[in-house]
């Protein structure tokens, strides 16, 4: 019988853990200390497109988002000082250009000078948990708010932090031009595009032009994977070079009609999500339904201001009117006489019309009662 450590069971154990790293669910690698990946299992592929060859023939930080480079290296050196084993999380670049969320367990082995680490695949979870926070973030950004116009630039941010997409932009609709015009812009201070921003603050789409007519046409949410890649994308040059590639738009719904559209812009390339794209359709039908709840308060308080200014301007009558016994003329609180009509149209809301009453009929006419 060969002894445990014989080369026979040695490779016996070695193609056991070569069946196992095929078969795992999970990332699994091992990092030199030199930056490269060592070895790979096939899931990498499977998770970010590349073929293990492409991955271990650049380095690995070269594959990490650049706003995660900075922490990945730190916690790549706290581990090939010595430090213990390790959990953290960053984004990994996927061959069609779109980012993956992975969570990590790394530990080093100084005398191989190697690092060993697992990594799952938890981008559906941030993204449950974004959607989530978007919708609790919006729905207390309308509560808290007295004006739509006010909770606009809130609302942008608010969605665009939470979901991870640097620019945000709100269209109104102009029904008497039938074109969408520009509202407001906001954006993350890691997004700097001015030259996009100025071509949106002056553009106007019609129904069915670009990302926000798509959505005013057929009133419903529009996802973008590429712009630089979309056929029906106007603002494509400018997106190119400001190096914006992901976006997405959904319908603001007040009383039945489109009254706005609402779109983001991200710098990476975005595949569709359908469950945020259900999310944020359901965002619209929300602020539509405060945009209608403020427009009727506003309209209660126009009526309410117009009744009090009619009220106050009412000219009435009151108190003692010294009238003169003979000419019948009235004086007024500075001791003019002022005829009886002009008084009266000066102090009073009335209209007056001539006519002669009986008595003065008979005097004017004494013929007045007689039948012909």
């Amino acid at each position: 019988m060969a002894s445990p450590d014989s080369p026979v069971d040695q490779k016996i154990s070695i193609q056991h853990a070569e069946q196992f790293f095929a078969v795992s669910l999970d990332l699994l690698c091992v990092a030199g200390y030199d930056g490269y990946f060592k070895y790979l299992n096939p899931t990498w592929s499977q998770t970010l497109g590349y073929s293990v060859q492409e991955l271990l023939s650049s380095p690995y930080l070269s594959f990490v988002h650049s706003d995660d480079q900075d922490r990945t290296r730190l916690q790549a050196e706290q581990l090939t000082a010595g430090g213990r084993a390790m959990t953290f999380e960053n984004r990994y670049r996927c061959k069609d250009g779109s980012y993956k969320w992975l969570l990590w367990n790394a530990i080093a082995a100084p005398p191989d000078q190697v690092i060993y680490a697992t990594a799952r695949d938890i981008t559906e979870h941030k993204r449950k948990e974004r959607r989530l926070a978007a919708q609790y973030a919006v729905a207390r950004l309308l509560s808290e708010t007295s004006s739509f116009e006010q909770a606009v630039p809130k609302l942008l941010q608010a969605i665009g932090d939470t979901v991870g997409w640097g620019l945000g932009v709100m269209w109104t609709v102009d029904r008497t031009a039938n074109l969408l015009r520009c509202a407001n812009i906001w954006s993350s201070p890691s997004v700097h595009v001015p030259e996009f921003e100025g071509v949106t603050g002056v553009m106007t789409f019609p129904p069915g032009i670009g990302l926000p007519g798509r959505v005013w046409k057929n009133g419903a949410p529009a996802w973008i994977p590429d712009t630089v890649r979309d056929k029906n994308f106007p603002r494509m040059p400018f997106a190119a070079s400001s190096g914006l590639h992901g976006a997405f738009g959904f319908p603001v719904i007040c009383g039945g009609e489109v009254t706005g559209v609402i779109e983001f812009f991200s710098r990476e390339v975005e595949n569709v999500d359908d469950d945020l794209l259900n999310m944020i359709g359901a965002l619209g039908l929300q602020i539509g339904q405060f945009l209608a709840r403020k427009r009727a308060e506003d309209d209660r308080e126009r009526v309410i201001v117009e009744l009090r200014e009619a009220l106050s301007n009412v000219k009435t009558l009151s108190g003692l009117l010294p009238i003169c016994s003979s000419c019948k003329k009235i004086r007024d609180d500075k001791g003019y006489w002022n005829r009886l009509e002009d008084y009266i149209l000066a102090h009073s809301e009335a209209h007056i019309t001539h006519g002669l009453c009986t008595d003065c009929a008979r005097k004017m006419h004494p013929d007045w009662d007689q039948v012909p």
